[in-house]
């Protein structure tokens, strides 16, 4: 079957057989690989493919009329039938499928790989008069159901701690794995963590005790609040919460003899950790007698 287009008032259409590989990508395509389509004032187009036949078909475009670029997109088509998106019409497929056509000069369905047999292919360019409501179509399916292609929103789950970024970066919004959106102080809930001291808490010992322990490489320990109890103590000791092992105090109080009733602290600005290092609690002096009490909570982030 020859190649040939006919022009409408609002349609162009061009129909023709592909029974050989396009040995030329990029150039005048081989007699009987392609079926090429004008597109001038066109906005988008659908393609119809049928016969019996093996080799994958491409979408091309040109500019200058001269030479052709075949896109990378994963979503170059979308097949009617199913709303399944693909970079090619696959090896074998026939029905119909949808592609934009606007901002170029001409396409092409071609053959850039080896074909046996024939697949008759019709293309139909829409004018975008035909009609005020214009189809979006997202770029895969939200699950492996086959369902119309939902349009992305800039959402990404979260269950751990992001990478840090530069200053001035555009991100994604935060998605759970439930799928709501992330409006919570700090960062997902699979960020959180809790401490609670052993049964008996902490006697007599200068020992720090960690609080959390340290991330990955790029991650930090943050401390949003503690809650704090001691007994009546034979010694007075100052308490702080560590960044590391003995290392800067990022927190410090003051128990005296006569103790601590249960007091809970909440960090507006977080205790904020070095990356990839742990977080500890320490009583400074060994109290003798009586019991030191904590309680604390934070996140990991970057």
């Amino acid at each position: 079957m020859p190649v040939s287009q006919l022009g409408t008032a609002q349609n162009i259409i061009a129909f023709g057989s592909i029974t050989t590989q396009n040995l030329d990508a990029t150039g005048i395509a081989t007699p009987g690989s392609a079926v090429e389509l004008t597109c001038e004032g066109l906005g988008s187009a659908k393609v119809q493919v049928t016969g019996t036949y093996t080799g994958a078909l491409s979408l091309q475009y040109t500019l200058d009329g001269a030479t052709w670029v075949t896109p990378i997109a994963n979503n170059t088509f979308v097949n009617v039938g199913t709303n399944g998106a693909s970079s090619t019409i696959a090896s074998a497929s026939t029905g119909v499928f949808l592609f934009q056509a606007a901002a170029y000069l001409k396409i092409r369905i071609t053959a850039l790989a080896a074909v046996t047999g024939t697949a008759v292919v019709t293309i139909i360019g829409a004018s975008p008069v035909l009609s005020s409501l214009q189809p979006v179509i997202g770029v895969t399916t939200d699950t492996t159901v086959t369902s119309p292609l939902p349009v992305t929103v800039g959402g990404v789950v979260r269950t751990t701690a992001a990478a840090a970024l530069s200053n001035g970066a555009l991100a994604y919004l935060p998605i759970s794995s439930g799928r709501q959106l992330i409006q919570k102080p700090y960062g997902p809930g699979e960020t959180d963590w809790q401490f609670a001291v052993a049964t008996g808490g902490i006697v007599n010992t200068t020992t720090a005790v960690t609080i959390k322990a340290a991330g990955a490489a790029s991650v930090r320990n943050y401390c949003t609040g503690i809650t704090l109890m001691a007994q009546a103590l034979g010694t007075a000791t100052e308490v702080a919460i560590r960044d590391g092992a003995g290392g800067a105090v990022l927190w410090r109080s003051f128990i005296p003899t006569g103790g601590l009733p249960t007091t809970s602290i909440v960090f507006p600005t977080p205790l904020r950790g070095t990356a990839a290092t742990l977080m500890e609690f320490v009583t400074l002096t060994a109290s003798v007698t009586g019991s030191v009490f904590l309680n604390a909570q934070g996140y990991q982030g970057a």
